[in-house]
């Protein structure tokens, strides 16, 4: 067999690692190994990186995306996967799908509702249009959601249902969907300076909301901006923690960011608390203490 090393007399001839292994069989396969992990090393951090930082060096396209997990009590009810985009406007999409149990169980079945969702803000980050589509099972709970802000009105299609409200001042606003939808909501809170109060947009979800009338839309108050410690990919990092407080004292909307960079919305108080988390970052069996 020829000898493919280097010979040590050979001054001028630099030892190539890459090109030995091209040499033989194992070679290959050796190379391909590194190569897959230097990939699965870098997907991680690429996934991590700051959303405002790939958003400001993104002239068009897709600057981020997630995968989400949704979790009411002890039980996993879906997933969601989602990615933002940046037109030539400075206009930002969000374009997400995904599938949830019904929110009343099904004996000996465990259907899921599909749906799939496109939300519009502009540069401003104020929004525009939200259009929401639900795919229930057997067709029971179907429904078309739309809605548009113009002029500082809210006009909304709820499934047949038309509403429509008034936004009252420039201040801050956004449409609550599905749970992607706080990934707009992280890039508000993170680039808009001093919001203490911001106005959710209740589109309904997946889910049409109960209540009165006004629930088309409802103030929200900063309670807290503070941080606190995560493990993401096995480091442990600092973390934005946004306490969000509505008109229900006891219930209280957390979000979690990093960078711009959504990781987590806790809905906390009620029953059953219920979370939608990054299962690409955090993994697919993340437990949050309801504190």
């Amino acid at each position: 067999m020829a000898n493919n090393l280097p010979n040590r007399g050979e001054k001028m001839k630099v030892f190539n690692l890459e090109t030995y292994l091209k040499k033989s069989i194992f070679g290959y396969i050796l190379l391909a190994l590194l190569l897959v992990l230097s990939l699965n090393i870098n997907v991680p951090l690429i996934a991590a990186q700051g959303v405002i930082e790939s958003l400001n060096e993104t002239e068009t396209g897709v600057f981020a995306k997630g995968q989400l997990s949704y979790v009411r009590g002890s039980n996993v009810l879906g997933s969601e996967s989602y990615q933002l985009v940046k037109r030539n406007s400075g206009e930002i999409v969000l374009i997400s799908e995904g599938k949830v149990s019904p929110p009343i169980p099904i004996p000996f079945v465990n259907p899921k509702i599909k749906f799939n969702q496109e939300i519009r803000i502009d540069e401003t980050l104020s929004p525009r249009s939200l259009n929401l589509d639900i795919d229930g099972i057997l067709g029971i709970g179907s429904k078309e959601v739309q809605a548009k802000v113009r002029n500082g009105r809210i006009d909304a299609g709820l499934g047949g249902e038309q509403r429509e409200a008034r936004l009252q001042g420039p201040g801050n606003s956004f449409f609550q969907g599905t749970g992607s939808s706080w990934a707009l909501t992280t890039l508000i809170l993170v680039m808009q300076n001093d919001i203490d109060e911001i106005v959710e947009i209740r589109i309904g979800g997946i889910s049409m909301q109960r209540g009165d009338d006004e629930r088309l839309k409802t103030q929200l108050h900063l309670k807290s901006q503070e941080t606190q410690e995560m493990k993401i990919n096995g480091t442990t990092k600092l973390v934005d923690r946004y306490v969000l407080e509505g008109s229900q004292s006891d219930v209280n909307e957390v979000i979690l960011a990093d960078g711009g960079t959504f990781i987590a919305y806790l809905k906390i108080g009620g029953e059953k608390p219920f979370y939608v988390y990054r299962s690409d970052l955090l993994g697919d069996d993340y437990k949050f203490s309801q504190s």
